[in-house]
């Protein structure tokens, strides 16, 4: 829906109001003498109000010339853009002089309405400012028992640091939901407060750096939510600059929590995500070589002879990871096993077909001499470009090292002309970043920061000016954001980056918590699952059927330990994920409503979840059986219309092929039997109008047996 304008001037009370909608949310923002509000907020669906008259504060104070100074807001202009979408209101402070602008934005189509800050100083010397809220709403009434709900990143591993949690909104409530891209359990920056399966809303923030989602309650009727940077924060906006208060938004929906995600995943895809190129299949299968390869024992040969393998899997892309470099911070192919560089491997993978992926620890620095290395001593060293002081006999890892502050001018810049000497080099289609770009803290006295506080805001700004200049250079590569796996998994990352990976223990069932965890928030389609097949010595590892499916929610890198040793059934099992892949769930993947039919991955209950497209009536539901005594399951779907025909088949036969309603695959449910303990199959269901699919009558009958059999 295009913003409608209702303007009210009452010159008496000094006094206007605006409208604003997408197609779920709508606002009336209000200014009353010099003071902004939310007049109201309701959902576009169902009508209802979620909250009125909340006060949007403007920070009361600043520090100019050292000294502590009250600020005194007027208000001087209200302006909506050309279409409505986005209305801009302007304050100033004469002493010292400043100028406050609180941003509105509502895109058409479904989604949130957007709310950031800009603070420009037009005087002549430096402006201290506190925190500034990016987004505030008080007195949200949910209108029923409510509980707010949010979700942990699950980064090293997303069975013991992920998950989703539950509080109920009662008097006392205080929540604080602290978003730190260094801690794997940290919430992602998003809530929502749901009430049943009737109704609720949502607040995200569209930031990296270190920041909070606040809920609070003092009645057991209402909620107060906050989403910003830090309390404590404080930093430095220098003479005739602007400074930028990070994005957050709110979006109302009617229905369960999984109807809400499917709004917030429209916005996402639509609105933030870094949409790949058209010549890019998205969402990705990519083959990862690190172990595979030998290691930082890999040769040009090695290199070779996988990307002949993933060529013989059909998938869409070769990514070379951590092994092709002589040490941490030297970001140049191994002159000793790569005596030609990494242009024989490139070539060879765009001459079959596949696009060229490297991963690359671009912030991390080591001990190198070479010239263009990233070091923290020696002749080529720049100690002042590092977070902290390293001892004389400091060593870095194999691939991590020492945190270069992307807030030091000097830095960044080495940065900058790296990342894209290595996206041309090798003519990159797909570029991984890993091992903490960002900080959180730095002693140096030179860098862009000039407070604890501030360091991991401007380390975040410095990281996306990496990014953004990179994508500018060269508008056809695609970023994956690997930080441990899903550290930094966000909303403003994933503006940037295609991918944001889901956990870093690539076994089949963390892989299927990860997916489970992160779709309550972010679309299928911008995650990034890996396998390790026999990597971890677990059940259900083997490379198969079901530790393939377990990553084929999302994009998919198939991540091979030791593929000499693969089997022709297990090399069948694969081929067959890859063209049921491209040919019927990479459509549905691009869009899909994601729907948490069965309970989150245990490895004891049956696990799974369906994935429909509306816009093309098809869908796939993966069910799992783990270690559970249990031989068959009842699924209860969602998502369909009750008065329609559904045509429904499995690739594996748990299940007879036929016509059923929508009434009946929600009420009754499917009946599915899984022969043994970790097993799974893939039940797949279009509207009965649409064509028959090839073979949908002939169910695949895999011959890799279940593990733990």
């Amino acid at each position: 829906m295009i913003a409608d304008l209702l303007v009210v001037l009452l010159n008496a009370q000094h006094s206007a109001k605006w409208q604003i909608s997408t197609a779920d949310t709508s606002a009336v923002i209000e200014v009353v003498d010099n003071r902004q509000s939310v007049a109201k907020l309701q959902c576009v669906q169902d009508g209802r109000t979620w909250c009125e008259n909340s006060s949007v504060p403007l920070i009361d104070h600043v520090w100019s010339a050292d000294r502590l100074s009250k600020t005194q807001w007027a208000f001087k202009s209200g302006r909506l853009s050309h279409g409505g979408t986005t209305l801009t209101l302007s304050f100033e402070n004469l002493e010292p002089k400043l100028e406050f602008r609180s941003i509105w934005r509502a895109r058409p189509g479904a989604g949130p309405i957007e709310h950031w800050v800009e603070i420009s100083n037009r005087s002549a010397t430096k402006v201290a400012i506190p925190e500034q809220e990016s987004l505030e709403l008080s007195g949200v009434k949910p209108g029923g028992n409510s509980e707010v709900w949010w979700v942990r990143r699950g980064a090293s591993n997303a069975l013991t640091e992920g998950g989703v949690y539950q509080e109920p909104v009662k008097q006392g409530m205080s929540l604080n939901l602290e978003s730190n891209h260094q801690d794997p359990r940290s919430p992602v920056p998003w809530l929502a407060v749901q009430v049943g399966k009737s109704h609720g809303m949502y607040m995200g923030w569209e930031f990296s750096s270190l920041g909070r989602l606040h809920a609070s309650s003092s009645a057991t009727e209402s909620v107060d939510l906050r989403a910003g940077l830090m309390t404590n924060f404080k930093t430095d906006i220098l003479p005739r600059t602007t400074f930028s208060i990070p994005a957050a938004f709110v979006g109302c929906y009617r229905g369960d929590l999984d109807q809400g995600a499917a709004r917030l995943h429209k916005f996402v895809l639509e609105k933030l995500r870094k949409t790949p190129p058209k010549s890019f299949a998205d969402p990705c299968l990519v083959c990862n070589e690190y172990l595979d390869a030998g290691g930082d024992k890999a040769s040009e040969q090695d290199l070779l002879r996988c990307v002949a393998f993933a060529k013989s899997l059909d998938l869409d892309a070769f990514m070379s990871d951590a092994m092709w470099f002589p040490a941490c911070g030297d970001w140049r192919w191994d002159p000793k096993r790569f005596p030609n560089g990494g242009r024989p491997i490139s070539d060879a993978i765009h001459a079959d077909g596949m696009k060229v992926g490297l991963w690359c620890a671009w912030t991390n620095g080591g001990i190198s001499s070479d010239p263009g290395a990233l070091s923290v001593r020696g002749p080529v060293g720049h100690p002042d470009w590092f977070s902290h002081d390293l001892a004389p006999d400091w060593q870095p890892g194999p691939f991590y090292g020492a945190k270069a502050d992307m807030g030091c001018d000097e830095a960044r810049a080495w940065a900058i002309k790296k990342t894209q000497s290595l996206a041309s080099d090798l003519q990159l289609d797909l570029l991984k970043t890993d091992c903490d770009p960002m900080i959180n803290d730095c002693i140096r006295t030179d860098h862009r920061h000039a407070y604890g506080a501030d360091v991991s805001y401007w380390s975040t700004m410095g990281v996306y000016e990496v990014w953004d200049k990179l994508l500018k250079a060269n508008p056809k590569l695609v970023l994956e954001n690997c930080s441990g796996a899903s550290h930094i998994k966000d909303f403003g990352a994933l503006q940037r980056c295609a991918y944001t990976t889901t956990t870093d223990t690539l076994s089949n069932l963390p892989d299927r918590a990860g997916i489970y965890d992160s779709t309550f928030v972010l679309p299928p389609a911008s995650l990034m699952t890996y396998t390790y097949e026999r990597g971890y010595g677990l059940p259900g590892d083997d490379p198969g059927t079901y530790l393939f499916r377990s990553a084929m929610m999302t994009a998919w890198q198939v991540d091979p330990t030791n593929s000499k040793i693969w089997t022709d059934d297990e090399r069948a099992a694969a081929i067959e994920c890859v063209r049921t892949y491209k040919q019927w769930l990479r459509p549905i993947l691009k869009d899909c409503e994601v729907h948490h039919v069965l309970p989150r991955p245990d490895g004891k209950r049956w696990d799974g979840m369906f994935l429909w497209s509306p816009n093309l009536k098809k869908g796939t539901l993966f069910v799992f059986r783990p270690d559970s005594e249990v031989g068959h399951q009842t699924v209860h779907l969602a998502g369909l219309m009750p008065d329609k025909q559904y045509l429904v088949w499995s690739e594996d036969g748990s299940i007879s092929t036929g016509e059923r309603s929508g009434e009946e695959l929600m009420s009754r449910g499917l009946d599915i039997p899984l022969p043994a303990r970790y097993t799974s199959d893939l039940v797949h269901l279009q509207a009965a109008e649409l064509p028959n699919p090839k073979a949908w009558n002939k169910p695949h009958q895999h011959k890799i047996s279940a593990a733990g059999r």
